[in-house]
């Protein structure tokens, strides 16, 4: 099912929710096509992954909420991702955010919003288009948001958006989040894409909308800010408090990648066994070298993905529990391990489609879908393998970073 290290076994109740996500897969598999010709997830689906419990791996146990280790929700969200991207990348997303928001808003705005929704689902943009906002009296009026790349939007009851914009960002680099129910929010119907096209993200627009000031947090980089003890309930989330962007980086974006990439290789190795190639005497692809070493390849290629987002998870695990602070270098690997892990795993599904035949071309072939939805995924910001590999390769030449998120993070850091 895994290839999990010894390390890193899951708990019971970890184990449970990973086989309810496999048990999934015929179902997620079987609803593929629909959900691409449809641009989001059928509700009866939704409604099926909530009821096993994916849409609450990391919402608080105070909430109802599961609060699984960072190495379990890579591989549970993953297995949902081997049988359908987009559903996986709705998961991650919702998880990812509700992450997010129980490690920045305070908690009587957790219990306000908990209270109100037998399940909250959150959606995010974490940069705004163009935003127009007045602090007034008890809070901000945005007169006019949009934001782009609202994932999972259509099956969200909440939004969790940044009101600062591109050129506000430049000027500072904190943000100001501010949560607001989806009932206040436009969905733009402009989703229109060549991969993960179920995953709903829409873009979102405000306007004339009064936000209470209670809802709206800056979360920011300075460790003196993270020293008050933590309320009863959140005491994990309080220690990851100080690394809230930097988790995010980690719970956003790889797993539905990586799982992407086994499911590809699953579909390539099952169908190999049974099938030949085309104008060649070769009656079984399975029993070809040159097909033998291109398995092994992309197999290896996802399970070095899997270790380097293992080593980012440590790492950051590492310095929490010691207390320790980043070095420059130890803190770019985190970001540079999880772009490489992409850049590795669409490697191994660009191999295997060149080797699938003309028929892989049809948009109802898996492969084909799983093409597509990996190289949407492993385009998203925080995981383009480019800009990782520049900000490793600047740190070892002893230049400044270019990343926004290394340079927000430098007064946390080792000097």
């Amino acid at each position: 099912m895994t290839n999990l290290d010894a390390r890193y076994q899951l708990t019971n109740e970890e184990e449970q929710l990973l086989q309810r996500a496999t048990d999934l897969f015929p179902l997620l598999r079987k609803y593929g096509q629909q959900i691409d010709e449809e641009r989001h997830i059928p509700e009866e689906l939704i409604e099926q992954i909530s009821a096993a419990g994916l849409f609450r791996l990391s919402t608080p146990r105070k909430y109802g909420g599961y609060e699984v280790s960072m190495h379990a929700l890579v591989e549970i969200i993953s297995e949902v991702a081997k049988g359908n991207g987009s559903a996986g990348w709705v998961v991650q997303i919702v998880n990812g955010n509700n992450f997010n928001a129980a490690l920045s808003l305070h908690p009587q705005v957790l219990d306000l919003i908990f209270e109100k929704e037998q399940e909250v689902r959150f959606c995010s943009v974490l940069q705004g288009r163009k935003v127009n906002v007045q602090k007034v009296e008890g809070g901000y009026v945005v007169e006019h948001g949009l934001w782009g790349f609202g994932s999972g939007s259509k099956h969200a009851t909440h939004a969790l958006l940044n009101l600062k914009d591109a050129q506000s960002s430049k000027e500072n680099a904190s943000m100001l989040l501010a949560v607001i129910p989806m009932s206040e929010v436009t969905i733009v119907d402009d989703w229109y894409t060549m991969s993960l096209r179920g995953s709903s993200s829409n873009s979102l627009q405000i306007n004339n909308v009064f936000i209470p000031e209670v809802y709206v947090v800056e979360q920011n980089t300075n460790i003196e800010d993270h020293q008050n003890a933590p309320a009863a309930g959140l005491e994990r989330f309080y220690e990851y408090k100080p690394y809230t962007n930097i988790i995010t980086t980690l719970t956003t974006g790889i797993s539905a990648i990586l799982g992407l990439a086994r499911g590809g290789l699953d579909y390539f190795v099952e169908t190999a066994k049974r099938k030949g190639i085309t104008m060649t005497t070769h009656s079984i692809q399975a029993e070809v070298g040159h097909i033998q070493y291109k398995v092994g390849l992309a197999a290896m290629k996802i399970e070095s993905a899997h270790l380097h987002i293992n080593r980012s998870i440590e790492s950051l695990e590492y310095h929490i529990q010691t207390k320790q602070l980043f070095t420059e270098k130890e803190f770019a690997q985190i970001q540079t391990d999880i772009g490489y892990a992409a850049m590795l795993c669409t490697e191994s599904i660009d191999m295997l489609m060149v080797e699938s035949g003309g028929s892989v071309i049809a948009d109802a072939n898996p492969l084909s879908q799983i093409y597509r939805d990996i190289r949407g995924g492993a385009n998203h910001a925080l995981t383009t393998a480019s800009t990782g590999l520049e900000l490793y390769g600047r740190i070892w030449l002893g230049l400044q970073p270019q990343n926004i998120l290394t340079l927000s993070y430098r007064s946390m850091l080792k000097v």
